[in-house]
């Protein structure tokens, strides 16, 4: 006391708070967890003492450089992908005034509780229990740092909108939509924030200390890319062969030269995803097929040079183990703004873009090549150089552009081009072509993928790359073919995979075409599996492999791990609708009806040319009955004003299934779900139909779609089914 009046003493904070300071700042994962540790440290005191704050927000954190002094005018923190750069910062909380103590609080004492119904907090930051009025726990504090957690990592706020009615409506009903690029930056502390960030209680972390002990648990670490780019990788010559890199006559090149030594330092050795765009004309002007199918596989149409060039750069990227390549789609981005929205599409660090023309150097006519890489993020130009070659030359020549592409983004290629056995030119050529048109969401260009393949394998009947891609095309194609013609392409595939892994056992394509043979065609799962587990190991950026253990899964009613490798594979190759539509139908399969239906809806509105997204909103509806939907479904197909369940199926029954499909099944199963829902069942012999002819799908549908369900418990059901099958939940039955 001081003359006979009381004081209290409290510390002086030089600094800002915490929403000034991410005003002005990008910060990087490191800083991020340094600030969310300290945060969750002083709430873990707190909450032990039986004190829940109630209001965190950034403007009642105070941010300060370590000791105390104030944190410089112009702050940044570098957007490092392994969070190794970070200021040492010093954080306090303060503003207890919505505050409360009593033990109460925690041991359901009416006396520690804010009323019910009356809410306190602030809007945007509060928890959904707040902002219904409920009792505020420590969880409400947990659900508010991620709010703060969320900002700071990425850049902007969980729950926002124009007024606090709006920041209470998204807080209830929202989910916060994340960058996923910003995300792969710390995939760990991304998936904290979300956790924080559940709308349940119950699964949100336990404690505070627990999010300070996983926010301090990543310690820094050297990013081996970067190490690679410091000691000069990727800045090789290229020449071989007819390839030189331009010095005269290339002003362009010395110029993306120069925004290359620019930008480097900005992602070039953070890039780990990344896709190939269609080459242009060096005008600009869109090639024509990536100006009319934009995103759309190729199938069988022509393919000029601009894909043609793409689809190759994609095929020796492919390659590379630690950088995911997404299957070549047509696309083409004019500027910043089309480069970021395509990056946000495709889900990838970068770019590689490119044009092209021929010019004439005396009597000789030359393409001139220009290569670039461009940042999804930023939109920034990354690295650029311009080759040339004498026009005619072979795609084996150019496909070291790949190993050029590697080397800029500190990895090691070896092209097909410098390997050291002597491939065919023209093989490599019907194998590139096919390589693109090998998708399967599109039946058509897998059919024209297989002519290509087969006269690769031709052309160079020791080259093992070729019987490889008959194998995994054929088998593929098979699980959306009449009857006959599956039969026939699965022997293909047997062959050919057999062929092909005598030549080289440890090829991919060949591997993974076997264990679908085995687990869709023999029923032999446990040895499929085996073969798909292994296949990821090396493997790890190969999407169907995780498509193909995901179904493995389904069939076999691992629920949990066939949703994470699922949902795993739409990550790895965000344009595959048949990739969405298996994530979706799983979902029914496992009772979550609502789920399916959802998903289909928006797969069917991006995606209205798609039979399989429309087949499968049809196979849901007509499960739950509701055939006005399904009858609305069939475009063009009239059902008449008086629609029952008999006038519905005798109208379906002369609809072309191959037209609207349930999914992609093939005809035969198609035609056996239709059958059994107007029939009420599938009995024995028909069951017995079903599997002469081992049509792919079949162990799938038997295991989990409803129209099997009266199938799955026959005698030969077992002869098919795995041997650990138990049935899935009769919430579908």
């Amino acid at each position: 006391m001081t003359d006979s009046n009381p004081f209290a003493v409290m510390e002086l904070l030089e600094g800002e708070t915490l929403d000034q300071y991410l005003a002005k700042t990008q910060c990087n994962a490191a800083t991020v967890r340094q600030i969310g540790a300290q945060i969750a440290d002083a709430l873990a005191v707190a909450h032990h003492a039986g004190v829940v704050h109630r209001d965190l927000k950034p403007q009642n954190i105070m941010v300060m450089q370590s000791g105390g002094t104030p944190i410089p005018k112009t702050t940044t923190t570098a957007a490092s992908k392994n969070g190794s750069v970070a200021l040492p910062i010093t954080v306090k909380l303060f503003d207890f005034g919505l505050s409360r103590s009593e033990r109460g609080l925690f041991e359901g004492d009416p006396g520690g509780r804010t009323s019910e119904g009356v809410v306190m907090g602030t809007p945007g930051y509060m928890a959904p229990e707040q902002a219904r009025g409920e009792t505020a726990g420590p969880a409400a504090d947990i659900f508010a740092l991620g709010c703060l957690l969320f900002e700071a990592f990425y850049g902007k706020r969980a729950f926002d909108g124009s007024t606090a009615s709006a920041r209470f409506a998204s807080t209830l009903e929202s989910t916060p939509e994340t960058d996923p690029l910003r995300r792969r930056a710390d995939i760990q502390l991304a998936d904290l924030i979300s956790e924080c960030l559940n709308k349940e209680i119950a699964k949100r972390p336990t404690s505070a200390d627990d999010i300070a002990s996983r926010l301090r648990r990543r310690g820094p670490a050297v990013d081996p890319i970067e190490q690679q780019v410091e000691h000069g990788y990727g800045a090789g010559v290229f020449v071989r062969r007819r390839f030189f890199e331009l010095v005269t006559g290339g002003a362009l090149g010395g110029i993306l030269g120069g925004l290359a030594m620019q930008y480097r330092t900005e992602t070039l050795h953070d890039i780990d995803s990344l896709a190939v765009l269609s080459f242009t004309s060096m005008q600009g002007e869109p090639t024509r097929l990536a100006s009319q199918a934009a995103g759309q596989p190729l199938g069988d149409q022509s393919i000029d040079r601009g894909d043609e060039i793409a689809v190759l750069l994609v095929n020796e990227l492919s390659r590379l183990k630690d950088v995911n390549v997404t299957p070549f789609r047509p696309f083409v981005a004019h500027n910043r703004d089309e480069i970021q929205a395509i990056g946000r599409e495709l889900d990838v660090d970068a770019l590689v873009t490119g044009n092209l023309k021929t010019i004439r150097r005396g009597e000789k006519l030359f393409d001139e090549i220009n290569l670039q890489i461009v940042s999804t993020r930023s939109g920034n130009l990354l690295w650029g150089k311009s080759f040339s070659t004498e026009t005619g030359a072979s795609l084996l020549e150019q496909s070291q552009l790949a190993s050029q592409l590697a080397a800029a983004v500190g990895r090691s290629l070896t092209s097909s081009g410098d390997s050291e056995s002597e491939l065919n030119q023209g093989s490599f050529s019907c194998l590139v072509d096919g390589v693109g048109r090998a998708d399967p969401d599109s039946p058509e260009g897998l059919r024209k993928a297989l002519l290509c393949f087969q006269s690769a394998h031709r052309q160079d009947k020791g080259w093992a790359a070729p019987l490889g891609g008959i194998a995994l095309t054929s088998i593929t194609l098979a699980a959306q073919s009449t009857t006959e013609d599956s039969i026939a392409l699965i022997q293909t595939a047997r062959e050919s995979a057999e062929e092909a892994l005598k030549l080289d056992p440890d090829l991919a394509n060949a591997r993974l075409a076997d264990a679908m043979l085995l687990w869709q065609t023999l029923y032999r799962y446990d040895e499929a599996a085996r073969i798909l587990n292994q296949l990821l190991l090396v493997e790890q950026n190969f999407w169907q492999v995780y498509h193909q253990l995901g179904l493995l899964e389904l069939t076999r009613n691992n629920q949990a791990e066939a949703l994470r490798l699922l949902s795993e594979t739409t990550r790895r190759n965000t344009l595959s609708v048949i990739a969405k539509v298996g994530l979706a139908r799983a979902y029914w399969f496992f009772g979550n009806t609502d789920r399916a239906i959802a998903d289909a809806k928006r797969l069917r509105n991006a995606h209205p040319e798609n039979r399989l997204a429309r087949g499968l909103l049809i196979d849901l509806y007509e499960q739950t009955g509701d055939f006005g939907l399904a009858a609305a479904e069939h475009v063009g197909v009239d059902f008449g004003s008086k629609l029952t369940a008999e006038t519905y199926y005798r109208i379906r029954q002369s609809v072309d299934l191959t037209e609207y499909p349930y999914g992609p099944f093939g005809t035969l199963l198609n035609k056996a779900i239709l059958e059994s829902r107007i029939n009420g069942g599938i009995d024995d012999s028909e069951l017995g139909t079903l599997a002469d002819s081992t049509p792919p799908m079949l162990p799938l549908l038997l295991a989990g779609h409803p129209s099997f369900a009266s199938a799955k418990r026959l005698p030969r059901a077992a002869e098919i089914l795995p041997l650990t099958y138990s049935p899935f939940s009769s919430a579908n039955e």
